[in-house]
């Protein structure tokens, strides 16, 4: 058995659709299809997810929201029309979007997931309609029904052990199952979604629950690529990669997969491919547990934007025991979470998304570990970019850090850290921002031309 997921992009257009139809009954092993809401159908057109947050928003500002509405029931009815499927399909969509509007809520997190979600439900709900009129065997399940059971963090949901339990269930349909990504519902029964990109996680989840062969996630690439195709001409395509790796590139840029994509598969050792819905004879990028290193030291080259770290001094801080525990305790109960720590004798850094740090915490944070901690100094650097470069093959190669500095250097790229991990599938560059993508072409130069 195998769980297929398709992105926006495959969802954006019938004719899309149909390719993905193609994919699905060409196969029989694709019993569990996932799908996202639908993407761009062109550069600069706009994602329904992002028209439905539109939409809430103007409802919860008291703004004129249905033009919003009446531009997201087009975008579904132009591609039911171009299906040839009865009109009754969008008279649902557009019932069940007003339904979510009008119901009930206690806080506007609740209402925003709650619309969010509406791309992938009904888009989920075409899909199964869609297969069912020409003769395929399809059924819409519904994430509630199946059991899929999230944490009540709205827009930023983890599983709940339970569901895995509940979604092996699903194994007893004969049918081909059409599942909505991106969300699910909390035990008090609200929806609740992942982050953004969560499609991946869901047919991660039910991969992991269903023990299946293999987890198929198609997108509108080939294969993954040693670095983005948006900074370097032509990249060399990467032919199979370990979870560490995708991981690591994932959580540094790439946006081929969401970070958290992985975590359900890597605990069952189900691997997955990377697939393109317009190229599905492509062989695309395998992921698995472990590779042979034959391709080098260096497998890919990631970067971001967004980052800010605190700085940390006191003197003999290495003698003061417990000193670590206590700054995880601030910011554990300021509920901010940490990317990495590089540390000195008497310093330490802590690098923060600077989304999850608001002027009211930064103000809390700092005082607290100034007096708290009693140190020397404190203080927090904006403007910081991060480059990972990650390769199982790293390890044990002789000169990897001094090519890298070296090509950095070379393009008069300031530092401002370095971390790596004891495993050194990857090491960590902290660089302006305005850096970043100078840094990745200057690496991807220094180990690929």
């Amino acid at each position: 058995m195998k769980v297929c997921k398709f992105g926006g992009t495959s969802m954006a257009t019938a004719q899309q659709i149909k390719k993905i139809c193609s994919i699905i009954t060409s196969d029989p092993d694709r019993k569990v299809i996932v799908v996202s809401a639908p993407g761009k159908r062109f550069d600069a057109d706009i994602k329904v997810t992002d028209l439905l947050i539109d939409c809430a928003a103007k409802y919860l500002n008291n703004e004129d929201y249905e033009p919003v509405l009446s531009d997201i029931v087009s975008r579904f009815s132009e591609i039911a029309v171009e299906l040839e499927l009865s009109n009754q399909i969008v008279k649902d969509i557009e019932n069940n979007l007003r339904t979510r509007i009008s119901l009930p809520y206690d806080s506007a997190e609740k209402f925003m997931d709650r619309m969010k979600a509406a791309g992938e439900d009904n888009a989920a709900r075409l899909l199964a309609f869609y297969l069912s009129s020409i003769g395929v065997k399809a059924r819409y399940v519904n994430p509630k029904d199946a059991g899929l059971f999230l944490s009540d963090e709205y827009g930023n949901a983890r599983v709940l052990p339970q569901s895995y339990k509940n979604l092996a269930k699903l194994n007893t349909y004969e049918e081909i199952i059409i599942f909505p990504g991106f969300f699910g519902y909390s035990l008090s029964g609200e929806v609740v979604t992942f982050p953004r990109g969560g499609s991946d996680i869901t047919g991660s989840i039910l991969a992991a629950a269903l023990q299946v062969d293999l987890y198929e996630n198609f997108t509108d690439v080939d294969s993954v690529f040693v670095a983005s195709p948006k900074l370097i001409k032509n990249p060399k395509p990467i032919s199979i990669l370990t979870y560490r790796e995708m991981r690591e590139l994932s959580y540094a840029g790439f946006s081929v997969l969401h970070e958290e994509t992985l975590e359900p598969v890597f605990k069952r050792g189900i691997p997955v491919n990377i697939k393109n819905t317009n190229n599905p004879s492509s062989p695309g990028t395998l992921i698995v547990p472990t590779r042979e290193n034959n391709t080098g030291p260096v497998a890919g080259i990631a970067g971001d934007t967004g980052f800010c770290s605190i700085n940390i001094n006191k003197y003999m801080m290495n003698r003061e025991i417990g000193f670590g525990r206590k700054v995880m305790q601030v910011l554990e109960e300021e509920f901010v979470p940490f990317e990495h720590m590089p540390s000195g004798i008497d310093d330490i850094s802590i690098i923060i998304r600077k989304k999850y740090l608001d002027e009211d915490k930064k103000s809390r944070i700092m005082e607290r570990i100034a007096k708290e901690l009693m140190v020397d100094s404190v203080s927090i650097e904006y403007d910081l970019g991060l480059v990972m470069v990650v390769g199982e093959g790293m390890k044990n190669t002789p000169g990897i850090l001094y090519r890298v500095t070296s090509a950095l250097a070379r393009n008069n790229i300031n530092i401002r850290m370095v971390n790596q991990g004891s495993s050194e599938v990857s090491i960590m560059f902290g660089i302006s921002e305005d850096d970043v993508n100078k840094a990745i072409v200057a690496i991807y130069n220094e180990f690929f031309e």
